[in-house]
C-alpha cells in the first residue's frame, strides 16, 4: 500500500469514528489537523459537523447523560459498511440521526428546564466554539443567523432580555440579524460594542491581535469604543463601509468598497488586497491549523494581493512565492507515541 493510500485511510477511520462518536478526543484533534492540510477533507469534516453541531448544541447544561442515545445511534450506524462510498454512508447516517436528535431535543429540553429551577434564562450563558481550520453555522434564539469562522467563540444567552439581544464574540463571524427595533442587537467585542436594528455585518476580534474589524453588507450598524466599561465615541457604518480599530494606537479607519474581501471565508475563500504579510500568514494560520513564522521582520509589512480558494496550504505558500520576494520551508507533522499529529510549522523567510 503507497504512503498516499495509508494516509487517506487512517483519514478515512478517524471520520468514520467521528461521524459515530466513538473517536476519543485525541482522535479528534488529529482528524481536525489533518483536515488543515486537506481541502477535502476539511470539507467533509465541515459538512457532517452541521448535522452533529445540531446536537452539541442541544447540551445546554453539563451532566444530562446521553449515552443512551449515542450507543443507539453507533449501534445503527454499524450496519452500513464503508464499501458503498462515503457519500451512500452519509445518506444513511443522515436518516439515522433523525429520530435521535428529535428525541434528544425533547429529552434535553425538559431535563433543562427541570435543572433551570428559577434561574432566568436570561442569565444562563450558552457557549459554542470552532476549532482551527472548522467553520460552522446556526442560530440565536431570536433567528439570528451566525456563520463562525475558526478558532472562534461565542457566548450568548438561551434567552434574549426584553430590551436588548447582546453577545459576546472572540474571534470571527458573520451575522444575518432578524429584525427588532424593540430589542436592537449588540455584539460585545471587548474594546468595540457593534450594534445593528436588523441587518448583515462580519465581526472579527481575535485575542491577541491588534485589529478589531468590523464591515457592512447591509443596513445599518453602529461602532462605538469602550473604555474601561465607558463608551468614548461612536460611528455609523453604511453597506460596503468597513471600520477598523487598532488596539495599540486607539485609531480608528475606516474605508469604503471590496467588501467580498472581509466575507469571503464563509464560502471558503481567501481575499487579499495588499494586505500586509503578518496579516496574510494569520489567516493561512488559523484556517490550516498551522504554526506560521515570519523570521525577517521586514516581510511583515510587504502588501500581498491575491485570491484562492480550492487550493491546500502548500498550494498557496508556493503561489506566494512565485510572487513575493520570499520562500518558505515547512516542517511536516510529526506523530508521538499514540499517533497524535502535531502542529505543521511553516517558517517565511527572504530569498
Amino acid at each position: 500500500m503507497s504512503d498516499q493510500s495509508k494516509h487517506r485511510k487512517i483519514e478515512d477511520i478517524l471520520f468514520s469514528r467521528y461521524l459515530s462518536g466513538d473517536a476519543s478526543e485525541d482522535e479528534i484533534r488529529q482528524l481536525e489537523q489533518l483536515a488543515g492540510s486537506s481541502a477535502a477533507l476539511r470539507e467533509r469534516v465541515a459538512g457532517s459537523g452541521k448535522v452533529l453541531k445540531q446536537i452539541e448544541a442541544l447540551q445546554l447544561m453539563k451532566g444530562v447523560d446521553t449515552s443512551s442515545a449515542w450507543l443507539k445511534l453507533r449501534r445503527k450506524l454499524g450496519k452500513y459498511p464503508e464499501k458503498n462510498g462515503w457519500l451512500h454512508y452519509w445518506q444513511k447516517i443522515a436518516a439515522i440521526l433523525l429520530l435521535p436528535v428529535l428525541v434528544l431535543s425533547v429529552f434535553q429540553f425538559l431535563t433543562y428546564r427541570a435543572q433551570l429551577g428559577d434561574a432566568p434564562a436570561e442569565f444562563v450563558m450558552n457557549e459554542i466554539k470552532t476549532s482551527s481550520g472548522l467553520r460552522s453555522t446556526f442560530s440565536l434564539p431570536d433567528g439570528t443567523v451566525v456563520w463562525l469562522n475558526g478558532d472562534t467563540k461565542i457566548r450568548y444567552p438561551i434567552r434574549f432580555q426584553e430590551n436588548e439581544r447582546r453577545i459576546q464574540l472572540e474571534g470571527e463571524a458573520y451575522f444575518e440579524v432578524t429584525p427588532d427595533r424593540q430589542r436592537p442587537f449588540i455584539v460585545d467585542l471587548g474594546s468595540l460594542r457593534v450594534q445593528a436594528l436588523g441587518t448583515a455585518f462580519n465581526c472579527m476580534a481575535y485575542p491577541g491581535e491588534d485589529l478589531v474589524e468590523t464591515a457592512l453588507t447591509e443596513g445599518k450598524v453602529k461602532v462605538t469604543r469602550v473604555l474601561e466599561g465607558v463608551e468614548k465615541g461612536e460611528y455609523t457604518l453604511d453597506p460596503g463601509q468597513v471600520i477598523t480599530y487598532k488596539l495599540n494606537s486607539g485609531r480608528f479607519f475606516l474605508e469604503e468598497g471590496d467588501i467580498d474581501k472581509h466575507v469571503a471565508w464563509r464560502s471558503g475563500k481567501f481575499i487579499f488586497r495588499n494586505d500586509p504579510l503578518e496579516v496574510v500568514c494569520q489567516k493561512l494560520g488559523r484556517w490550516f491549523n498551522a504554526e506560521i513564522t515570519i523570521k525577517d521582520e521586514s516581510l511583515k509589512d510587504y502588501a500581498f494581493t491575491g485570491t484562492f480558494k480550492e487550493e491546500g496550504l502548500h498550494e498557496i505558500l508556493e503561489l506566494i512565492s512565485l510572487t513575493s520576494p520570499i520562500s518558505h520551508k515547512i516542517t511536516e507533522r510529526e506523530t508521538d507515541g499514540i499517533n497524535e499529529y502535531g502542529t505543521l510549522k511553516v517558517e517565511i523567510m527572504e530569498k
